[in-house]
């Protein structure tokens, strides 16, 4: 039900991609361990290395990265609270990569994203996002589909749900008709 909700909520935000969906995982009775989340304040080098090991390569890392564009960080600097990751919070938008090098007053970037944008490699990836809404879409739901699909060994047994999600939004046409920012235009 996670991995369903979690590519609902994406092709539900406005411009978001649809997301390759299997569902049917052995449920666990242990709960995961803390600390299993990549750390904000941790190098780019060290974080590009902990996704190559799980098998993500720089292009699957920088368009996971774009999924902050509709965020807003609430643990990372208290004082903040609420702070979004980029000027259209709740928009499935490009306008993150841009703004995490350059940010507006009132985006919150963490220290992780400005660095794996600098980054050698993954830098490189991140900045061939700018602008490219198409480009993006198309990478993020390739490296999502993989990581909803983590640690399974294989999909026999598993349902694919896929078409279960609802259509895509178009952001030109259909999103003066939904909430955003807490009002409807």
């Amino acid at each position: 039900m996670i991995v369903f909700a979690g590519s609902h909520a994406t092709v539900t935000c406005p411009g978001g991609p649809v997301v390759k969906t299997w569902i049917g995982r052995k449920d666990s009775s242990v709960p995961a361990p803390d600390g299993l989340l990549p750390n904000v304040q941790a190098s780019a080098d060290s974080l590009f290395t902990l996704f190559q090991n799980k098998g993500f390569n720089d292009v699957d890392l920088a368009a996971l990265l774009g999924a902050h564009s509709v965020s807003k960080q609430f643990f990372v600097d208290e004082t903040k609270a609420g702070q979004p990751q980029d000027s259209t919070p709740g928009i499935w938008d490009v306008k993150y990569y841009g703004e995490t090098t350059a940010p507006p007053a009132g985006d919150f970037v963490f220290p992780s994203d400005a660095k794996l944008a600098a980054h050698a490699v993954v830098g490189k990836q991140f900045k061939g996002f700018v602008g490219n809404q198409g480009k993006w879409n198309g990478k993020y739901a390739d490296a999502m589909g993989r990581m909803n699909l983590f640690g399974v060994a294989n999909t026999k047994g598993l349902v694919d749900c896929t078409n279960a999600l609802p259509k895509s939004t178009n952001v030109k046409r259909e999103m003066r008709a939904m909430p955003v920012h807490g009002r409807t235009t």
